[in-house]
């Protein structure tokens, strides 16, 4: 992602609640770790400027809904796009969000992911105002906004909702980060706590002239300033109710309640000490974010505690790898920590490497929890997980969730002192063994406090009360039963159950996300929250919802109906009118593949032929025989007639077809990267290799460049190993951008890793169903697996869905490639599925495929034969034959070359980048190419390669055949 400008605002509200876990108990305030939140905008000459910020904050027991509005001020000449990365921690969730209309507020409305991103980047290709709130991995959020006028404001409100932290003196504790890095234009806060007095909320530090004062419903701070800057941070103690609490809301026809229970009072017990410690150690290159501090501080007093034990260290990373044995006495594990003090943190997280790997009586994990790399799910573990985080973002559910089921715990040290930390690890507390009641459904609750066992529960209600029968599971073994009475009218004024009661269900299917991916949607788009598979969009007029099927805010919910019927029978249309469509474009193909061409000396030309036949070319209709031909050209074959399915598996014509071809062979430009890295490198000695990488590694850590340039070295010398871990670093960039997951994917196929390459690929489909590309990519590394009956069927996805007409000819390219896939295949392939008139293979002597990484960027495949004619998107049809597709303007490619006779001689292979029209772009735009013989046949062989272009109008040959006679 090519940004000319990042304003880094390190420490805006949402942007951290050090303190924000659920069920740990906060000892003494502690320094509040804060992670960044970035606003890139693109092209900004002068930084973006937040200048207004207002706070409004609603306390519920231990629950708090803040809704934070903030105005952006664009001090430059130009209109621009802007993107706010931000993190939230364990037990924050976005749970609202809207843009401000002409000073009106539009709720956003919850939208699949997947469609929420082709939405929003179809309609900033129109220039309409869309904002798009997005969660990536974790807990960490994207929000995309266009247009931020020139020298203007754009105003965004989000709300977080969060579970506050108890401390030891039993208050909940509010952290309110405010050092915004900027002076503000203003700065409102408002904080309320319904049901207590002001005599129950104190200020423990920050906003010191400010009162709490008592108003009706409760206890109220205000704070208003003009052109101020905040202190750094401000702190908040407030005396929930030492009783039951409960507040009911009316959603959506279901009464839904949550409720704060009293524990049952037990103690804690001592776990019994492990004599054999597994250590794992993630190590991945995200590994290098965690507060290692806190994490050492944490060992020391575990191992002082401990006393005596031995230690099995595994570091995680893209494969696990042992860190050695150690012995640590009387608390000693000096050899250990300057183990640990010496690691290198690269690669990405293949959370596979968690299983320990050796026996143990115990494994202490300490990660982020973000899978990026091969397996993406949490191992099971047969023995007691203690998993600590250390990380601003990170999946606190997912391994709190591990730890929990394996009989271990979660402690996350950005939000407790390693003294407690440590009691967490070596203690056991009462747990929940099951909930139920005959007045209330669809119970939920989240896991108790550590300390007082206090117990947050939701539910629908079915009965005006219900009383909620609660079995605890006791530390030292057996059962304890606690009744309580929820509803009637001791209820708080506070419409918050309906989402609490979804955000505890989502914490629930959240760690198995890939299971319950449904349910998730399902939650996210009812109750609008952001979710793994669900975002939340704005969008600016009534049409835009109906053309792309997004039942709007409430407010343009009448017009949204009446134009919305109409809209469904045309897309039933165009289903019906694009597979038609496929098939006559086909019998096109067909004929010029059945055409034979001439492969002597190519006539002269007259140039104002040549130029005529160029626009023709490209203003034709779609298909392979719209240029105009030389007059010495044979005249078109009639189409042939449609394949058979059994003609379709028959290897017979393809072994007659490979037998008669010429002798080709692919010769490749080797990539030689000139940056000073890279030279540096190459002239390192094969020992210090890794190491001289390490040394340059930090100046390059959002450089996809770098990453595959120096992976392609550590190939070459022999690494493999190294190198992989290498490439993965790419899975650990941008969270979540499909555009660098599928460079990853093309080069892990490149380097015959078709088995890594499918997660990458499947996780691209899962953020890019809507693109073409994202089908076929998956298709083809299914077919590199050996699954092609698989990957027939992706291809036919390419093949038979409509797409957006800044695809042209991409069911084309994935149609040869699916027949080919059929007629070489070993077995039989299932086609009843598959439109008969689809059916034929067409083999080819040469095929050329260009493909890259960058949306709404035009690069250009040039091939030019033995006549020195060069095939391209004005030249689509050369004279012995050569067929380039149509030229792709505005997506991803890719670009084809297709010859099925090639006459002897050198076939030179170029690319030229055009320019893109990106709000947003890399530095470099990276392109593959894929170069094949005998396609379709037995004898097909391939090359690949990647590489890149920084400069429009920039040319790179890439190869070349040489057919022999």
């Amino acid at each position: 992602m090519k940004i000319s400008k990042a304003l880094a605002l390190t420490a805006l509200f949402f942007a951290a609640q050090a303190a924000s876990t659920q069920g740990l108990l906060i000892s003494d305030p502690s320094p509040v770790v804060v992670p960044p939140i970035i606003l890139r905008a693109p092209a900004a000459a002068q930084p973006l400027r937040l200048a207004r910020v207002s706070i409004d904050v609603l306390v519920v027991g231990r629950l708090a809904k803040s809704t934070v509005e903030m105005t952006f001020h664009n001090p430059n000449a130009r209109l621009l796009e802007g993107e706010l990365q931000f993190p939230l921690l364990d037990g924050q969730e976005v749970s609202g969000f809207a843009l401000d209309f002409d000073g009106k507020w539009r709720p956003a409305v919850p939208v699949d992911k997947a469609r929420g991103q082709e939405v929003f980047e179809e309609v900033t290709r129109t220039r309409v105002d869309p904002a798009l709130l997005e969660a990536t991995q974790g807990n960490n959020y994207k929000l995309r906004i266009y247009p931020i006028p020139a020298q203007g404001d754009r105003k965004v409100s989000l709300t977080i909702s969060e579970h506050l932290p108890e401390r030891r003196d039993g208050t909940a504790l509010l952290r309110l980060p405010l050092a915004f890095g900027e002076r503000l234009r203003s700065f409102d806060l408002r904080i309320q706590a319904p049901g207590l007095q002001a005599d129950a909320a104190r200020v423990l530090r920050g906003l010191s002239a400010a009162r709490w004062e008592n108003r009706a419903g409760g206890a109220t701070l205000e704070v208003h300033r003009r052109d101020y800057s905040p202190e750094r941070l401000a702190e908040v103690s407030l005396s929930p109710h030492t009783g039951p609490l409960l507040t009911v809301e009316e959603f959506d026809g279901k009464r839904y309640f949550y409720a704060e229970l009293p524990g049952p009072g037990m103690s804690r017990a001592a776990r019994p000490k492990p004599g054999q410690l597994a250590l794992v150690w993630d190590a991945s290159g995200s590994g290098a974010n965690r507060e290692h501090g806190r994490e050492f501080a944490l060992l020391d007093a575990y191992f002082k505690a401990l006393g005596n034990c031995r230690v099995r260290l595994t570091l995680a990373r893209d494969s696990a790898e042992d860190g050695g044995s150690f012995v640590v006495k009387g608390g000693d594990w000096s050899a250990l920590r300057a183990r640990l003090e010496q690691v290198s943190y690269d690669g990405a997280t293949n959370m596979a490497a968690f299983r320990p790997q050796a026996a143990a009586d115990a494994v202490l994990l300490f990660s982020d929890g973000l899978g990026n790399f091969s397996a993406q799910a949490m191992p099971d573990f047969d023995l007691p997980l203690f998993a600590v985080s250390a990380a601003a973002a990170a999946d606190g559910e997912r391994l709190r969730q591990a730890a929990t089921r394996s009989g271990g715990a979660f402690v996350d040290l950005l939000a407790t002192s390693p003294a407690v930390a440590v009691t967490a690890l070596r203690s056991i507390g009462p747990g929940l063994a099951s909930l139920r009641s005959n007045g209330a459904r669809e119970l939920v609750a989240a896991p108790p406090d550590q300390e007082s066992g206090r117990l947050a529960v939701a539910g629908v209600l079915t009965e005006p009360t219900a009383v909620i029968d609660l079995e605890w599971r006791k530390p030292g073994g057996g059962i304890e039963r606690q009744q309580v009475r929820v509803g009637g009218t001791n209820t708080l004024p506070a419409s918050i159950a309906a989402q609490a009661w979804a955000r505890l269900r989502l914490q629930q299917l959240l760690p198995e996300r890939a299971i319950h991916r449904a349910a998730i949607a399902r939650l996210g788009k009812s109750f609008g929250l952001v979710t793994p598979g669900t975002s939340l969009i704005v969008l600016d007029r009534v049409e835009d919802y109906v053309r792309h099927e997004i039942p709007p805010p409430a407010e343009l919910r009448a017009d949204y109906e009446r134009l919305a019927a109409s809209r469904r029978q045309q897309v039933e249309r165009d289903r019906v009118s694009h597979l038609e469509d496929i098939v006559r474009r086909f019998k096109e193909k067909q004929a010029w593949w059945e055409r034979e061409f001439p492969k002597g000396e190519r006539p002269q030309v007259r140039q104002e032929a040549k130029v005529a036949a160029a626009a023709g070319a490209a203003g034709a209709a779609p298909g392979m025989m719209e240029r105009s031909q030389p007059a010495s050209a044979a005249p078109p074959a009639p189409a042939a007639a449609p394949m058979s399915r059994m003609d379709a598996a028959a290897p017979a014509s393809k072994a007659k077809m490979a037998d008669e071809a010429p002798v080709a062979r692919i010769q490749l430009k080797k990539w030689l990267p000139d940056a000073p890295y890279a030279e540096r490198l190459r002239k390192t000695e094969a020992e210090q290799l890794y190491r001289v990488y390490l040394d340059e590694r930090p100046a390059y850590l959002n450089s996809t460049a770098f990453f595959l340039d120096v992976a392609d070295l550590f190939f070459e010398r022999g690494r493999p190993e190294l190198a992989l871990r290498i490439l993965s670093n790419l899975a650990e960039m941008d969270l979540e951008n499909r555009q660098i997951l599928r460079i990853l994917g093309y080069r892990l196929l490149q380097a015959r890793r078709a088995d890594l390459a499918v997660p990458v690929l499947q996780r691209v489909l899962e953020l890019a169903p809507n693109e073409p590309q994202s089908w076929r990519d998956l298709g083809l590394a299914q077919a590199e697996t050996g699954d092609r009956q698989q990957a027939v069927e992706s291809l036919y996805q390419v093949v038979t869905r409509p797409w957006h007409n800044r695809f042209p000819d991409i069911e084309l390219v994935a149609l040869a490639e699916m027949n080919a896939l059929i007629a070489t295949a070993p077995s039989g392939i299932d086609t009843s599925a598959i439109d008969p008139r689809l059916l034929r293979n067409l083999p080819l002597d040469l095929r050329v495929l260009l493909a890259w990484d960058a949306d709404n960027t035009d690069i250009d495949l040039w091939v030019t034969d033995p006549n020195g004619e060069k095939a391209y998107y004005g030249n689509r049809l050369s004279y012995q034959g050569g067929a380039m597709s149509r030229d792709f303007t505005g997506g991803y490619g890719p670009e084809e070359f297709s010859l099925k006779k090639a006459k002897p001689g050198r076939y030179l292979v170029q690319a030229q980048f055009y320019g893109h029209r990106q709000q947003v772009v890399a530095g470099a735009t990276t392109l593959s190419l894929r170069l094949y013989t005998a396609f379709g046949t037995a004898a097909q062989k391939e090359e690949w390669l990647t590489l890149r272009l920084k400069g429009q109008s920039e040319v790179v040959t890439v190869g070349e055949f040489v057919v022999g006679q």
